[in-house]
């Protein structure tokens, strides 16, 4: 829940996505999220979101949202997975010309980032996408780095960047040994590399090696989806740091195109929808 609300909050927004606010105050229930799927095999759920993505964008262009912490399956908000297949439904949809993706995240897991902005880059093959954000850090400016241009909300808060890659450790051996209490990790024999990271036990210098070789590896990634979809756009390596950047900076170094709102972002989509 924390993914979704804080960076509202923060933003001086609602605590809840409006789609969501909607949805509960209409007569109309939400979807069960129990996998049921129609008769071309698809899962309902997924049509039904589709429905309201395709209202908020007047129909013929699909408003898609990313609210809160990124992840694949998502907890309390809609995973990489399933936005995935909705834009997917999207891509084969003949009254939609067009999409928006509306990033408001801090970003999210590295798992699966990928293969969401390879949603996005894939429905951009056919249709014209674009992206407009109020708040779009890490793996959200992954996601979004192909769309065709990249639109900032015209407010002081707008925050844009935090390309890299990082982890969290926590050890709390100290903290248990405070309370009083005793930790032991007993391995099966031959599972002695078994859950090495675990909080409990101090990481050693070969771990801390290991992790920083795959933290490594995913910030290239990062960078290189990022060169790929801003080619001839960005002016400075500077956006490569990890630093997050207002509007008007962002502008200036080519992480975004334009500083307008949603609905202006709608109206251009649906502009280069007509002329596709």
């Amino acid at each position: 829940m924390s993914g979704i609300i804080f960076p509202r909050l923060q933003a001086g927004k609602d605590p809840f996505p409006s789609y969501l606010i909607q949805a509960s105050n209409s007569n109309t229930a939400l979807p069960s999220l129990t996998g049921t799927r129609d008769e071309f095999g698809e899962f309902s759920e997924d049509r039904y979101y589709l429905k309201q993505f395709q209202k908020a964008g007047g129909g013929d262009v699909a408003v898609f949202p990313i609210e809160g912490s990124m992840s694949r399956n998502g907890y309390c908000n809609m995973g990489n997975e399933q936005l995935a297949r909705i834009v997917a439904l999207a891509k084969k949809e003949p009254s939609i010309r067009a999409a928006v993706v509306r990033p408001n995240t801090p970003g999210g897991t590295v798992d699966s980032t990928r293969m969401l902005t390879e949603a996005f880059n894939d429905f951009q093959s056919s249709k014209p996408l674009i992206a407009q954000t109020p708040f779009c850090c890490s793996a959200g400016y992954f996601s979004v780095s192909g769309a065709q241009e990249i639109w900032a909300e015209d407010q002081t808060e707008t925050r844009v960047g935090s390309i890299g890659v990082l982890a969290v450790y926590m050890d709390q051996s100290k903290a248990i040994e405070k309370q009083g209490l005793s930790v032991q990790i007993i391995r099966a024999d031959g599972s002695e590399q078994k859950s090495l990271i675990n909080g409990i036990e101090p990481l050693t210098d070969e771990l801390k090696a290991e992790m920083k070789a795959e933290m490594n590896e995913a910030r290239q990634e990062f960078i290189g989806f990022v060169r790929r979809g801003r080619a001839g756009k960005i002016t400075s390596d500077e956006v490569f740091t990890g630093a997050v950047f207002k509007n008007k900076k962002a502008l200036e170094l080519g992480l975004i195109d334009r500083i307008g709102s949603l609905q202006q972002a709608i109206a251009r989509a649906r502009q280069l929808g007509k002329s596709a």
